[in-house]
C-alpha cells in the first residue's frame, strides 16, 4: 500500500499558471490594526506601504515577484507561499523582514500613517483554480488574525508593530526547536471567531 503524502495535482493551465489541487503550502494572512478608522488619504497611503513591507519579506526569502502570490483582502494581504518556502523560512526570515520594514516605515511616518499589523501563519492543503486560491487553511488563518485577544495585545503593545499569531500546527514546528524563537517566546490564546474555536499562539515583534 502506498502511504506517501499526496502531491499537488495539476488540473489545468490558465493564464500561464497551472491550476493546483491539494497543494501543501504555508499561508500568511495580514490585517492592519484599526484600518477602518483611516480616512481616504490614510487608506490610499496604507495599501502601497503594506505591499512594500510584505515585498521586503519576499525579497528576504529570495522569492521573485513572479512566483510570490498575494491577494488583497481589504484591510490586509493574503499570501500563499511558493512550494519551496518552509514554515521555518516564514517564521525566521519572512516575518522578521516584514516587521523590520514596518518599523522603518513607522519611524518615518506620522502617527496618522503608522501601520500596526496582525499576521497569522498556518499550513495545509489549498487549491488554486483560475488564479484564485481557496481552502480551509486560508479560512482558518483569517479567523486567527481576527482574534480579539490578539487585537487587544497589539493595541496595548507600545513599540511593537506586528503581532504574529500561529496555529497549533505551526506551533508544533516551533516546539521541535527548528525556529530562532522557541516556544518560550509565544503566549497561548483561545480563539473564538465566528464558527472557529481553537488554540493559537502569539508573540509581538
Amino acid at each position: 500500500m502506498n502511504t506517501s503524502m499526496p502531491g499537488p495535482e495539476v488540473a489545468s493551465e490558465r493564464g500561464g499558471r497551472a491550476d493546483l489541487l491539494a497543494a501543501y503550502r504555508v499561508v500568511v494572512t495580514t490585517d492592519v490594526q484599526r484600518s477602518s478608522s483611516r480616512n481616504n488619504q490614510g487608506q490610499r497611503r496604507m495599501r502601497p506601504a503594506l505591499e512594500e513591507c510584505v515585498q521586503a519579506g519576499a525579497m528576504a526569502l529570495g522569492v521573485s515577484q513572479e512566483v510570490f502570490e498575494s491577494a488583497d483582502r481589504g484591510d490586509g494581504l493574503q499570501v500563499v507561499m511558493p512550494e519551496a518556502v518552509t514554515l521555518v523560512d516564514v517564521l525566521d526570515t519572512f516575518i522578521e523582514a516584514v516587521a523590520k520594514a514596518l518599523r522603518e516605515h513607522n519611524e518615518a511616518a506620522s502617527d496618522a500613517f503608522r501601520i500596526d499589523l496582525r499576521t497569522a501563519v498556518h499550513v495545509g492543503y489549498v487549491d488554486r483554480v483560475g488564479g484564485e486560491w481557496s481552502g480551509t487553511p486560508l479560512v482558518h488563518a483569517a479567523r486567527l488574525v481576527d482574534a480579539p485577544e490578539v487585537k487587544r495585545v497589539l493595541g496595548e503593545a507600545g513599540d511593537a508593530c506586528l503581532a504574529l499569531v500561529v496555529s497549533d500546527a505551526v506551533k508544533h514546528v516551533v516546539d521541535e526547536g527548528y525556529c530562532r524563537v522557541g516556544p518560550a517566546g509565544y503566549r497561548h490564546v483561545a480563539v473564538v471567531v465566528k464558527e472557529t474555536s481553537c488554540d493559537a499562539w502569539w508573540r509581538l515583534l
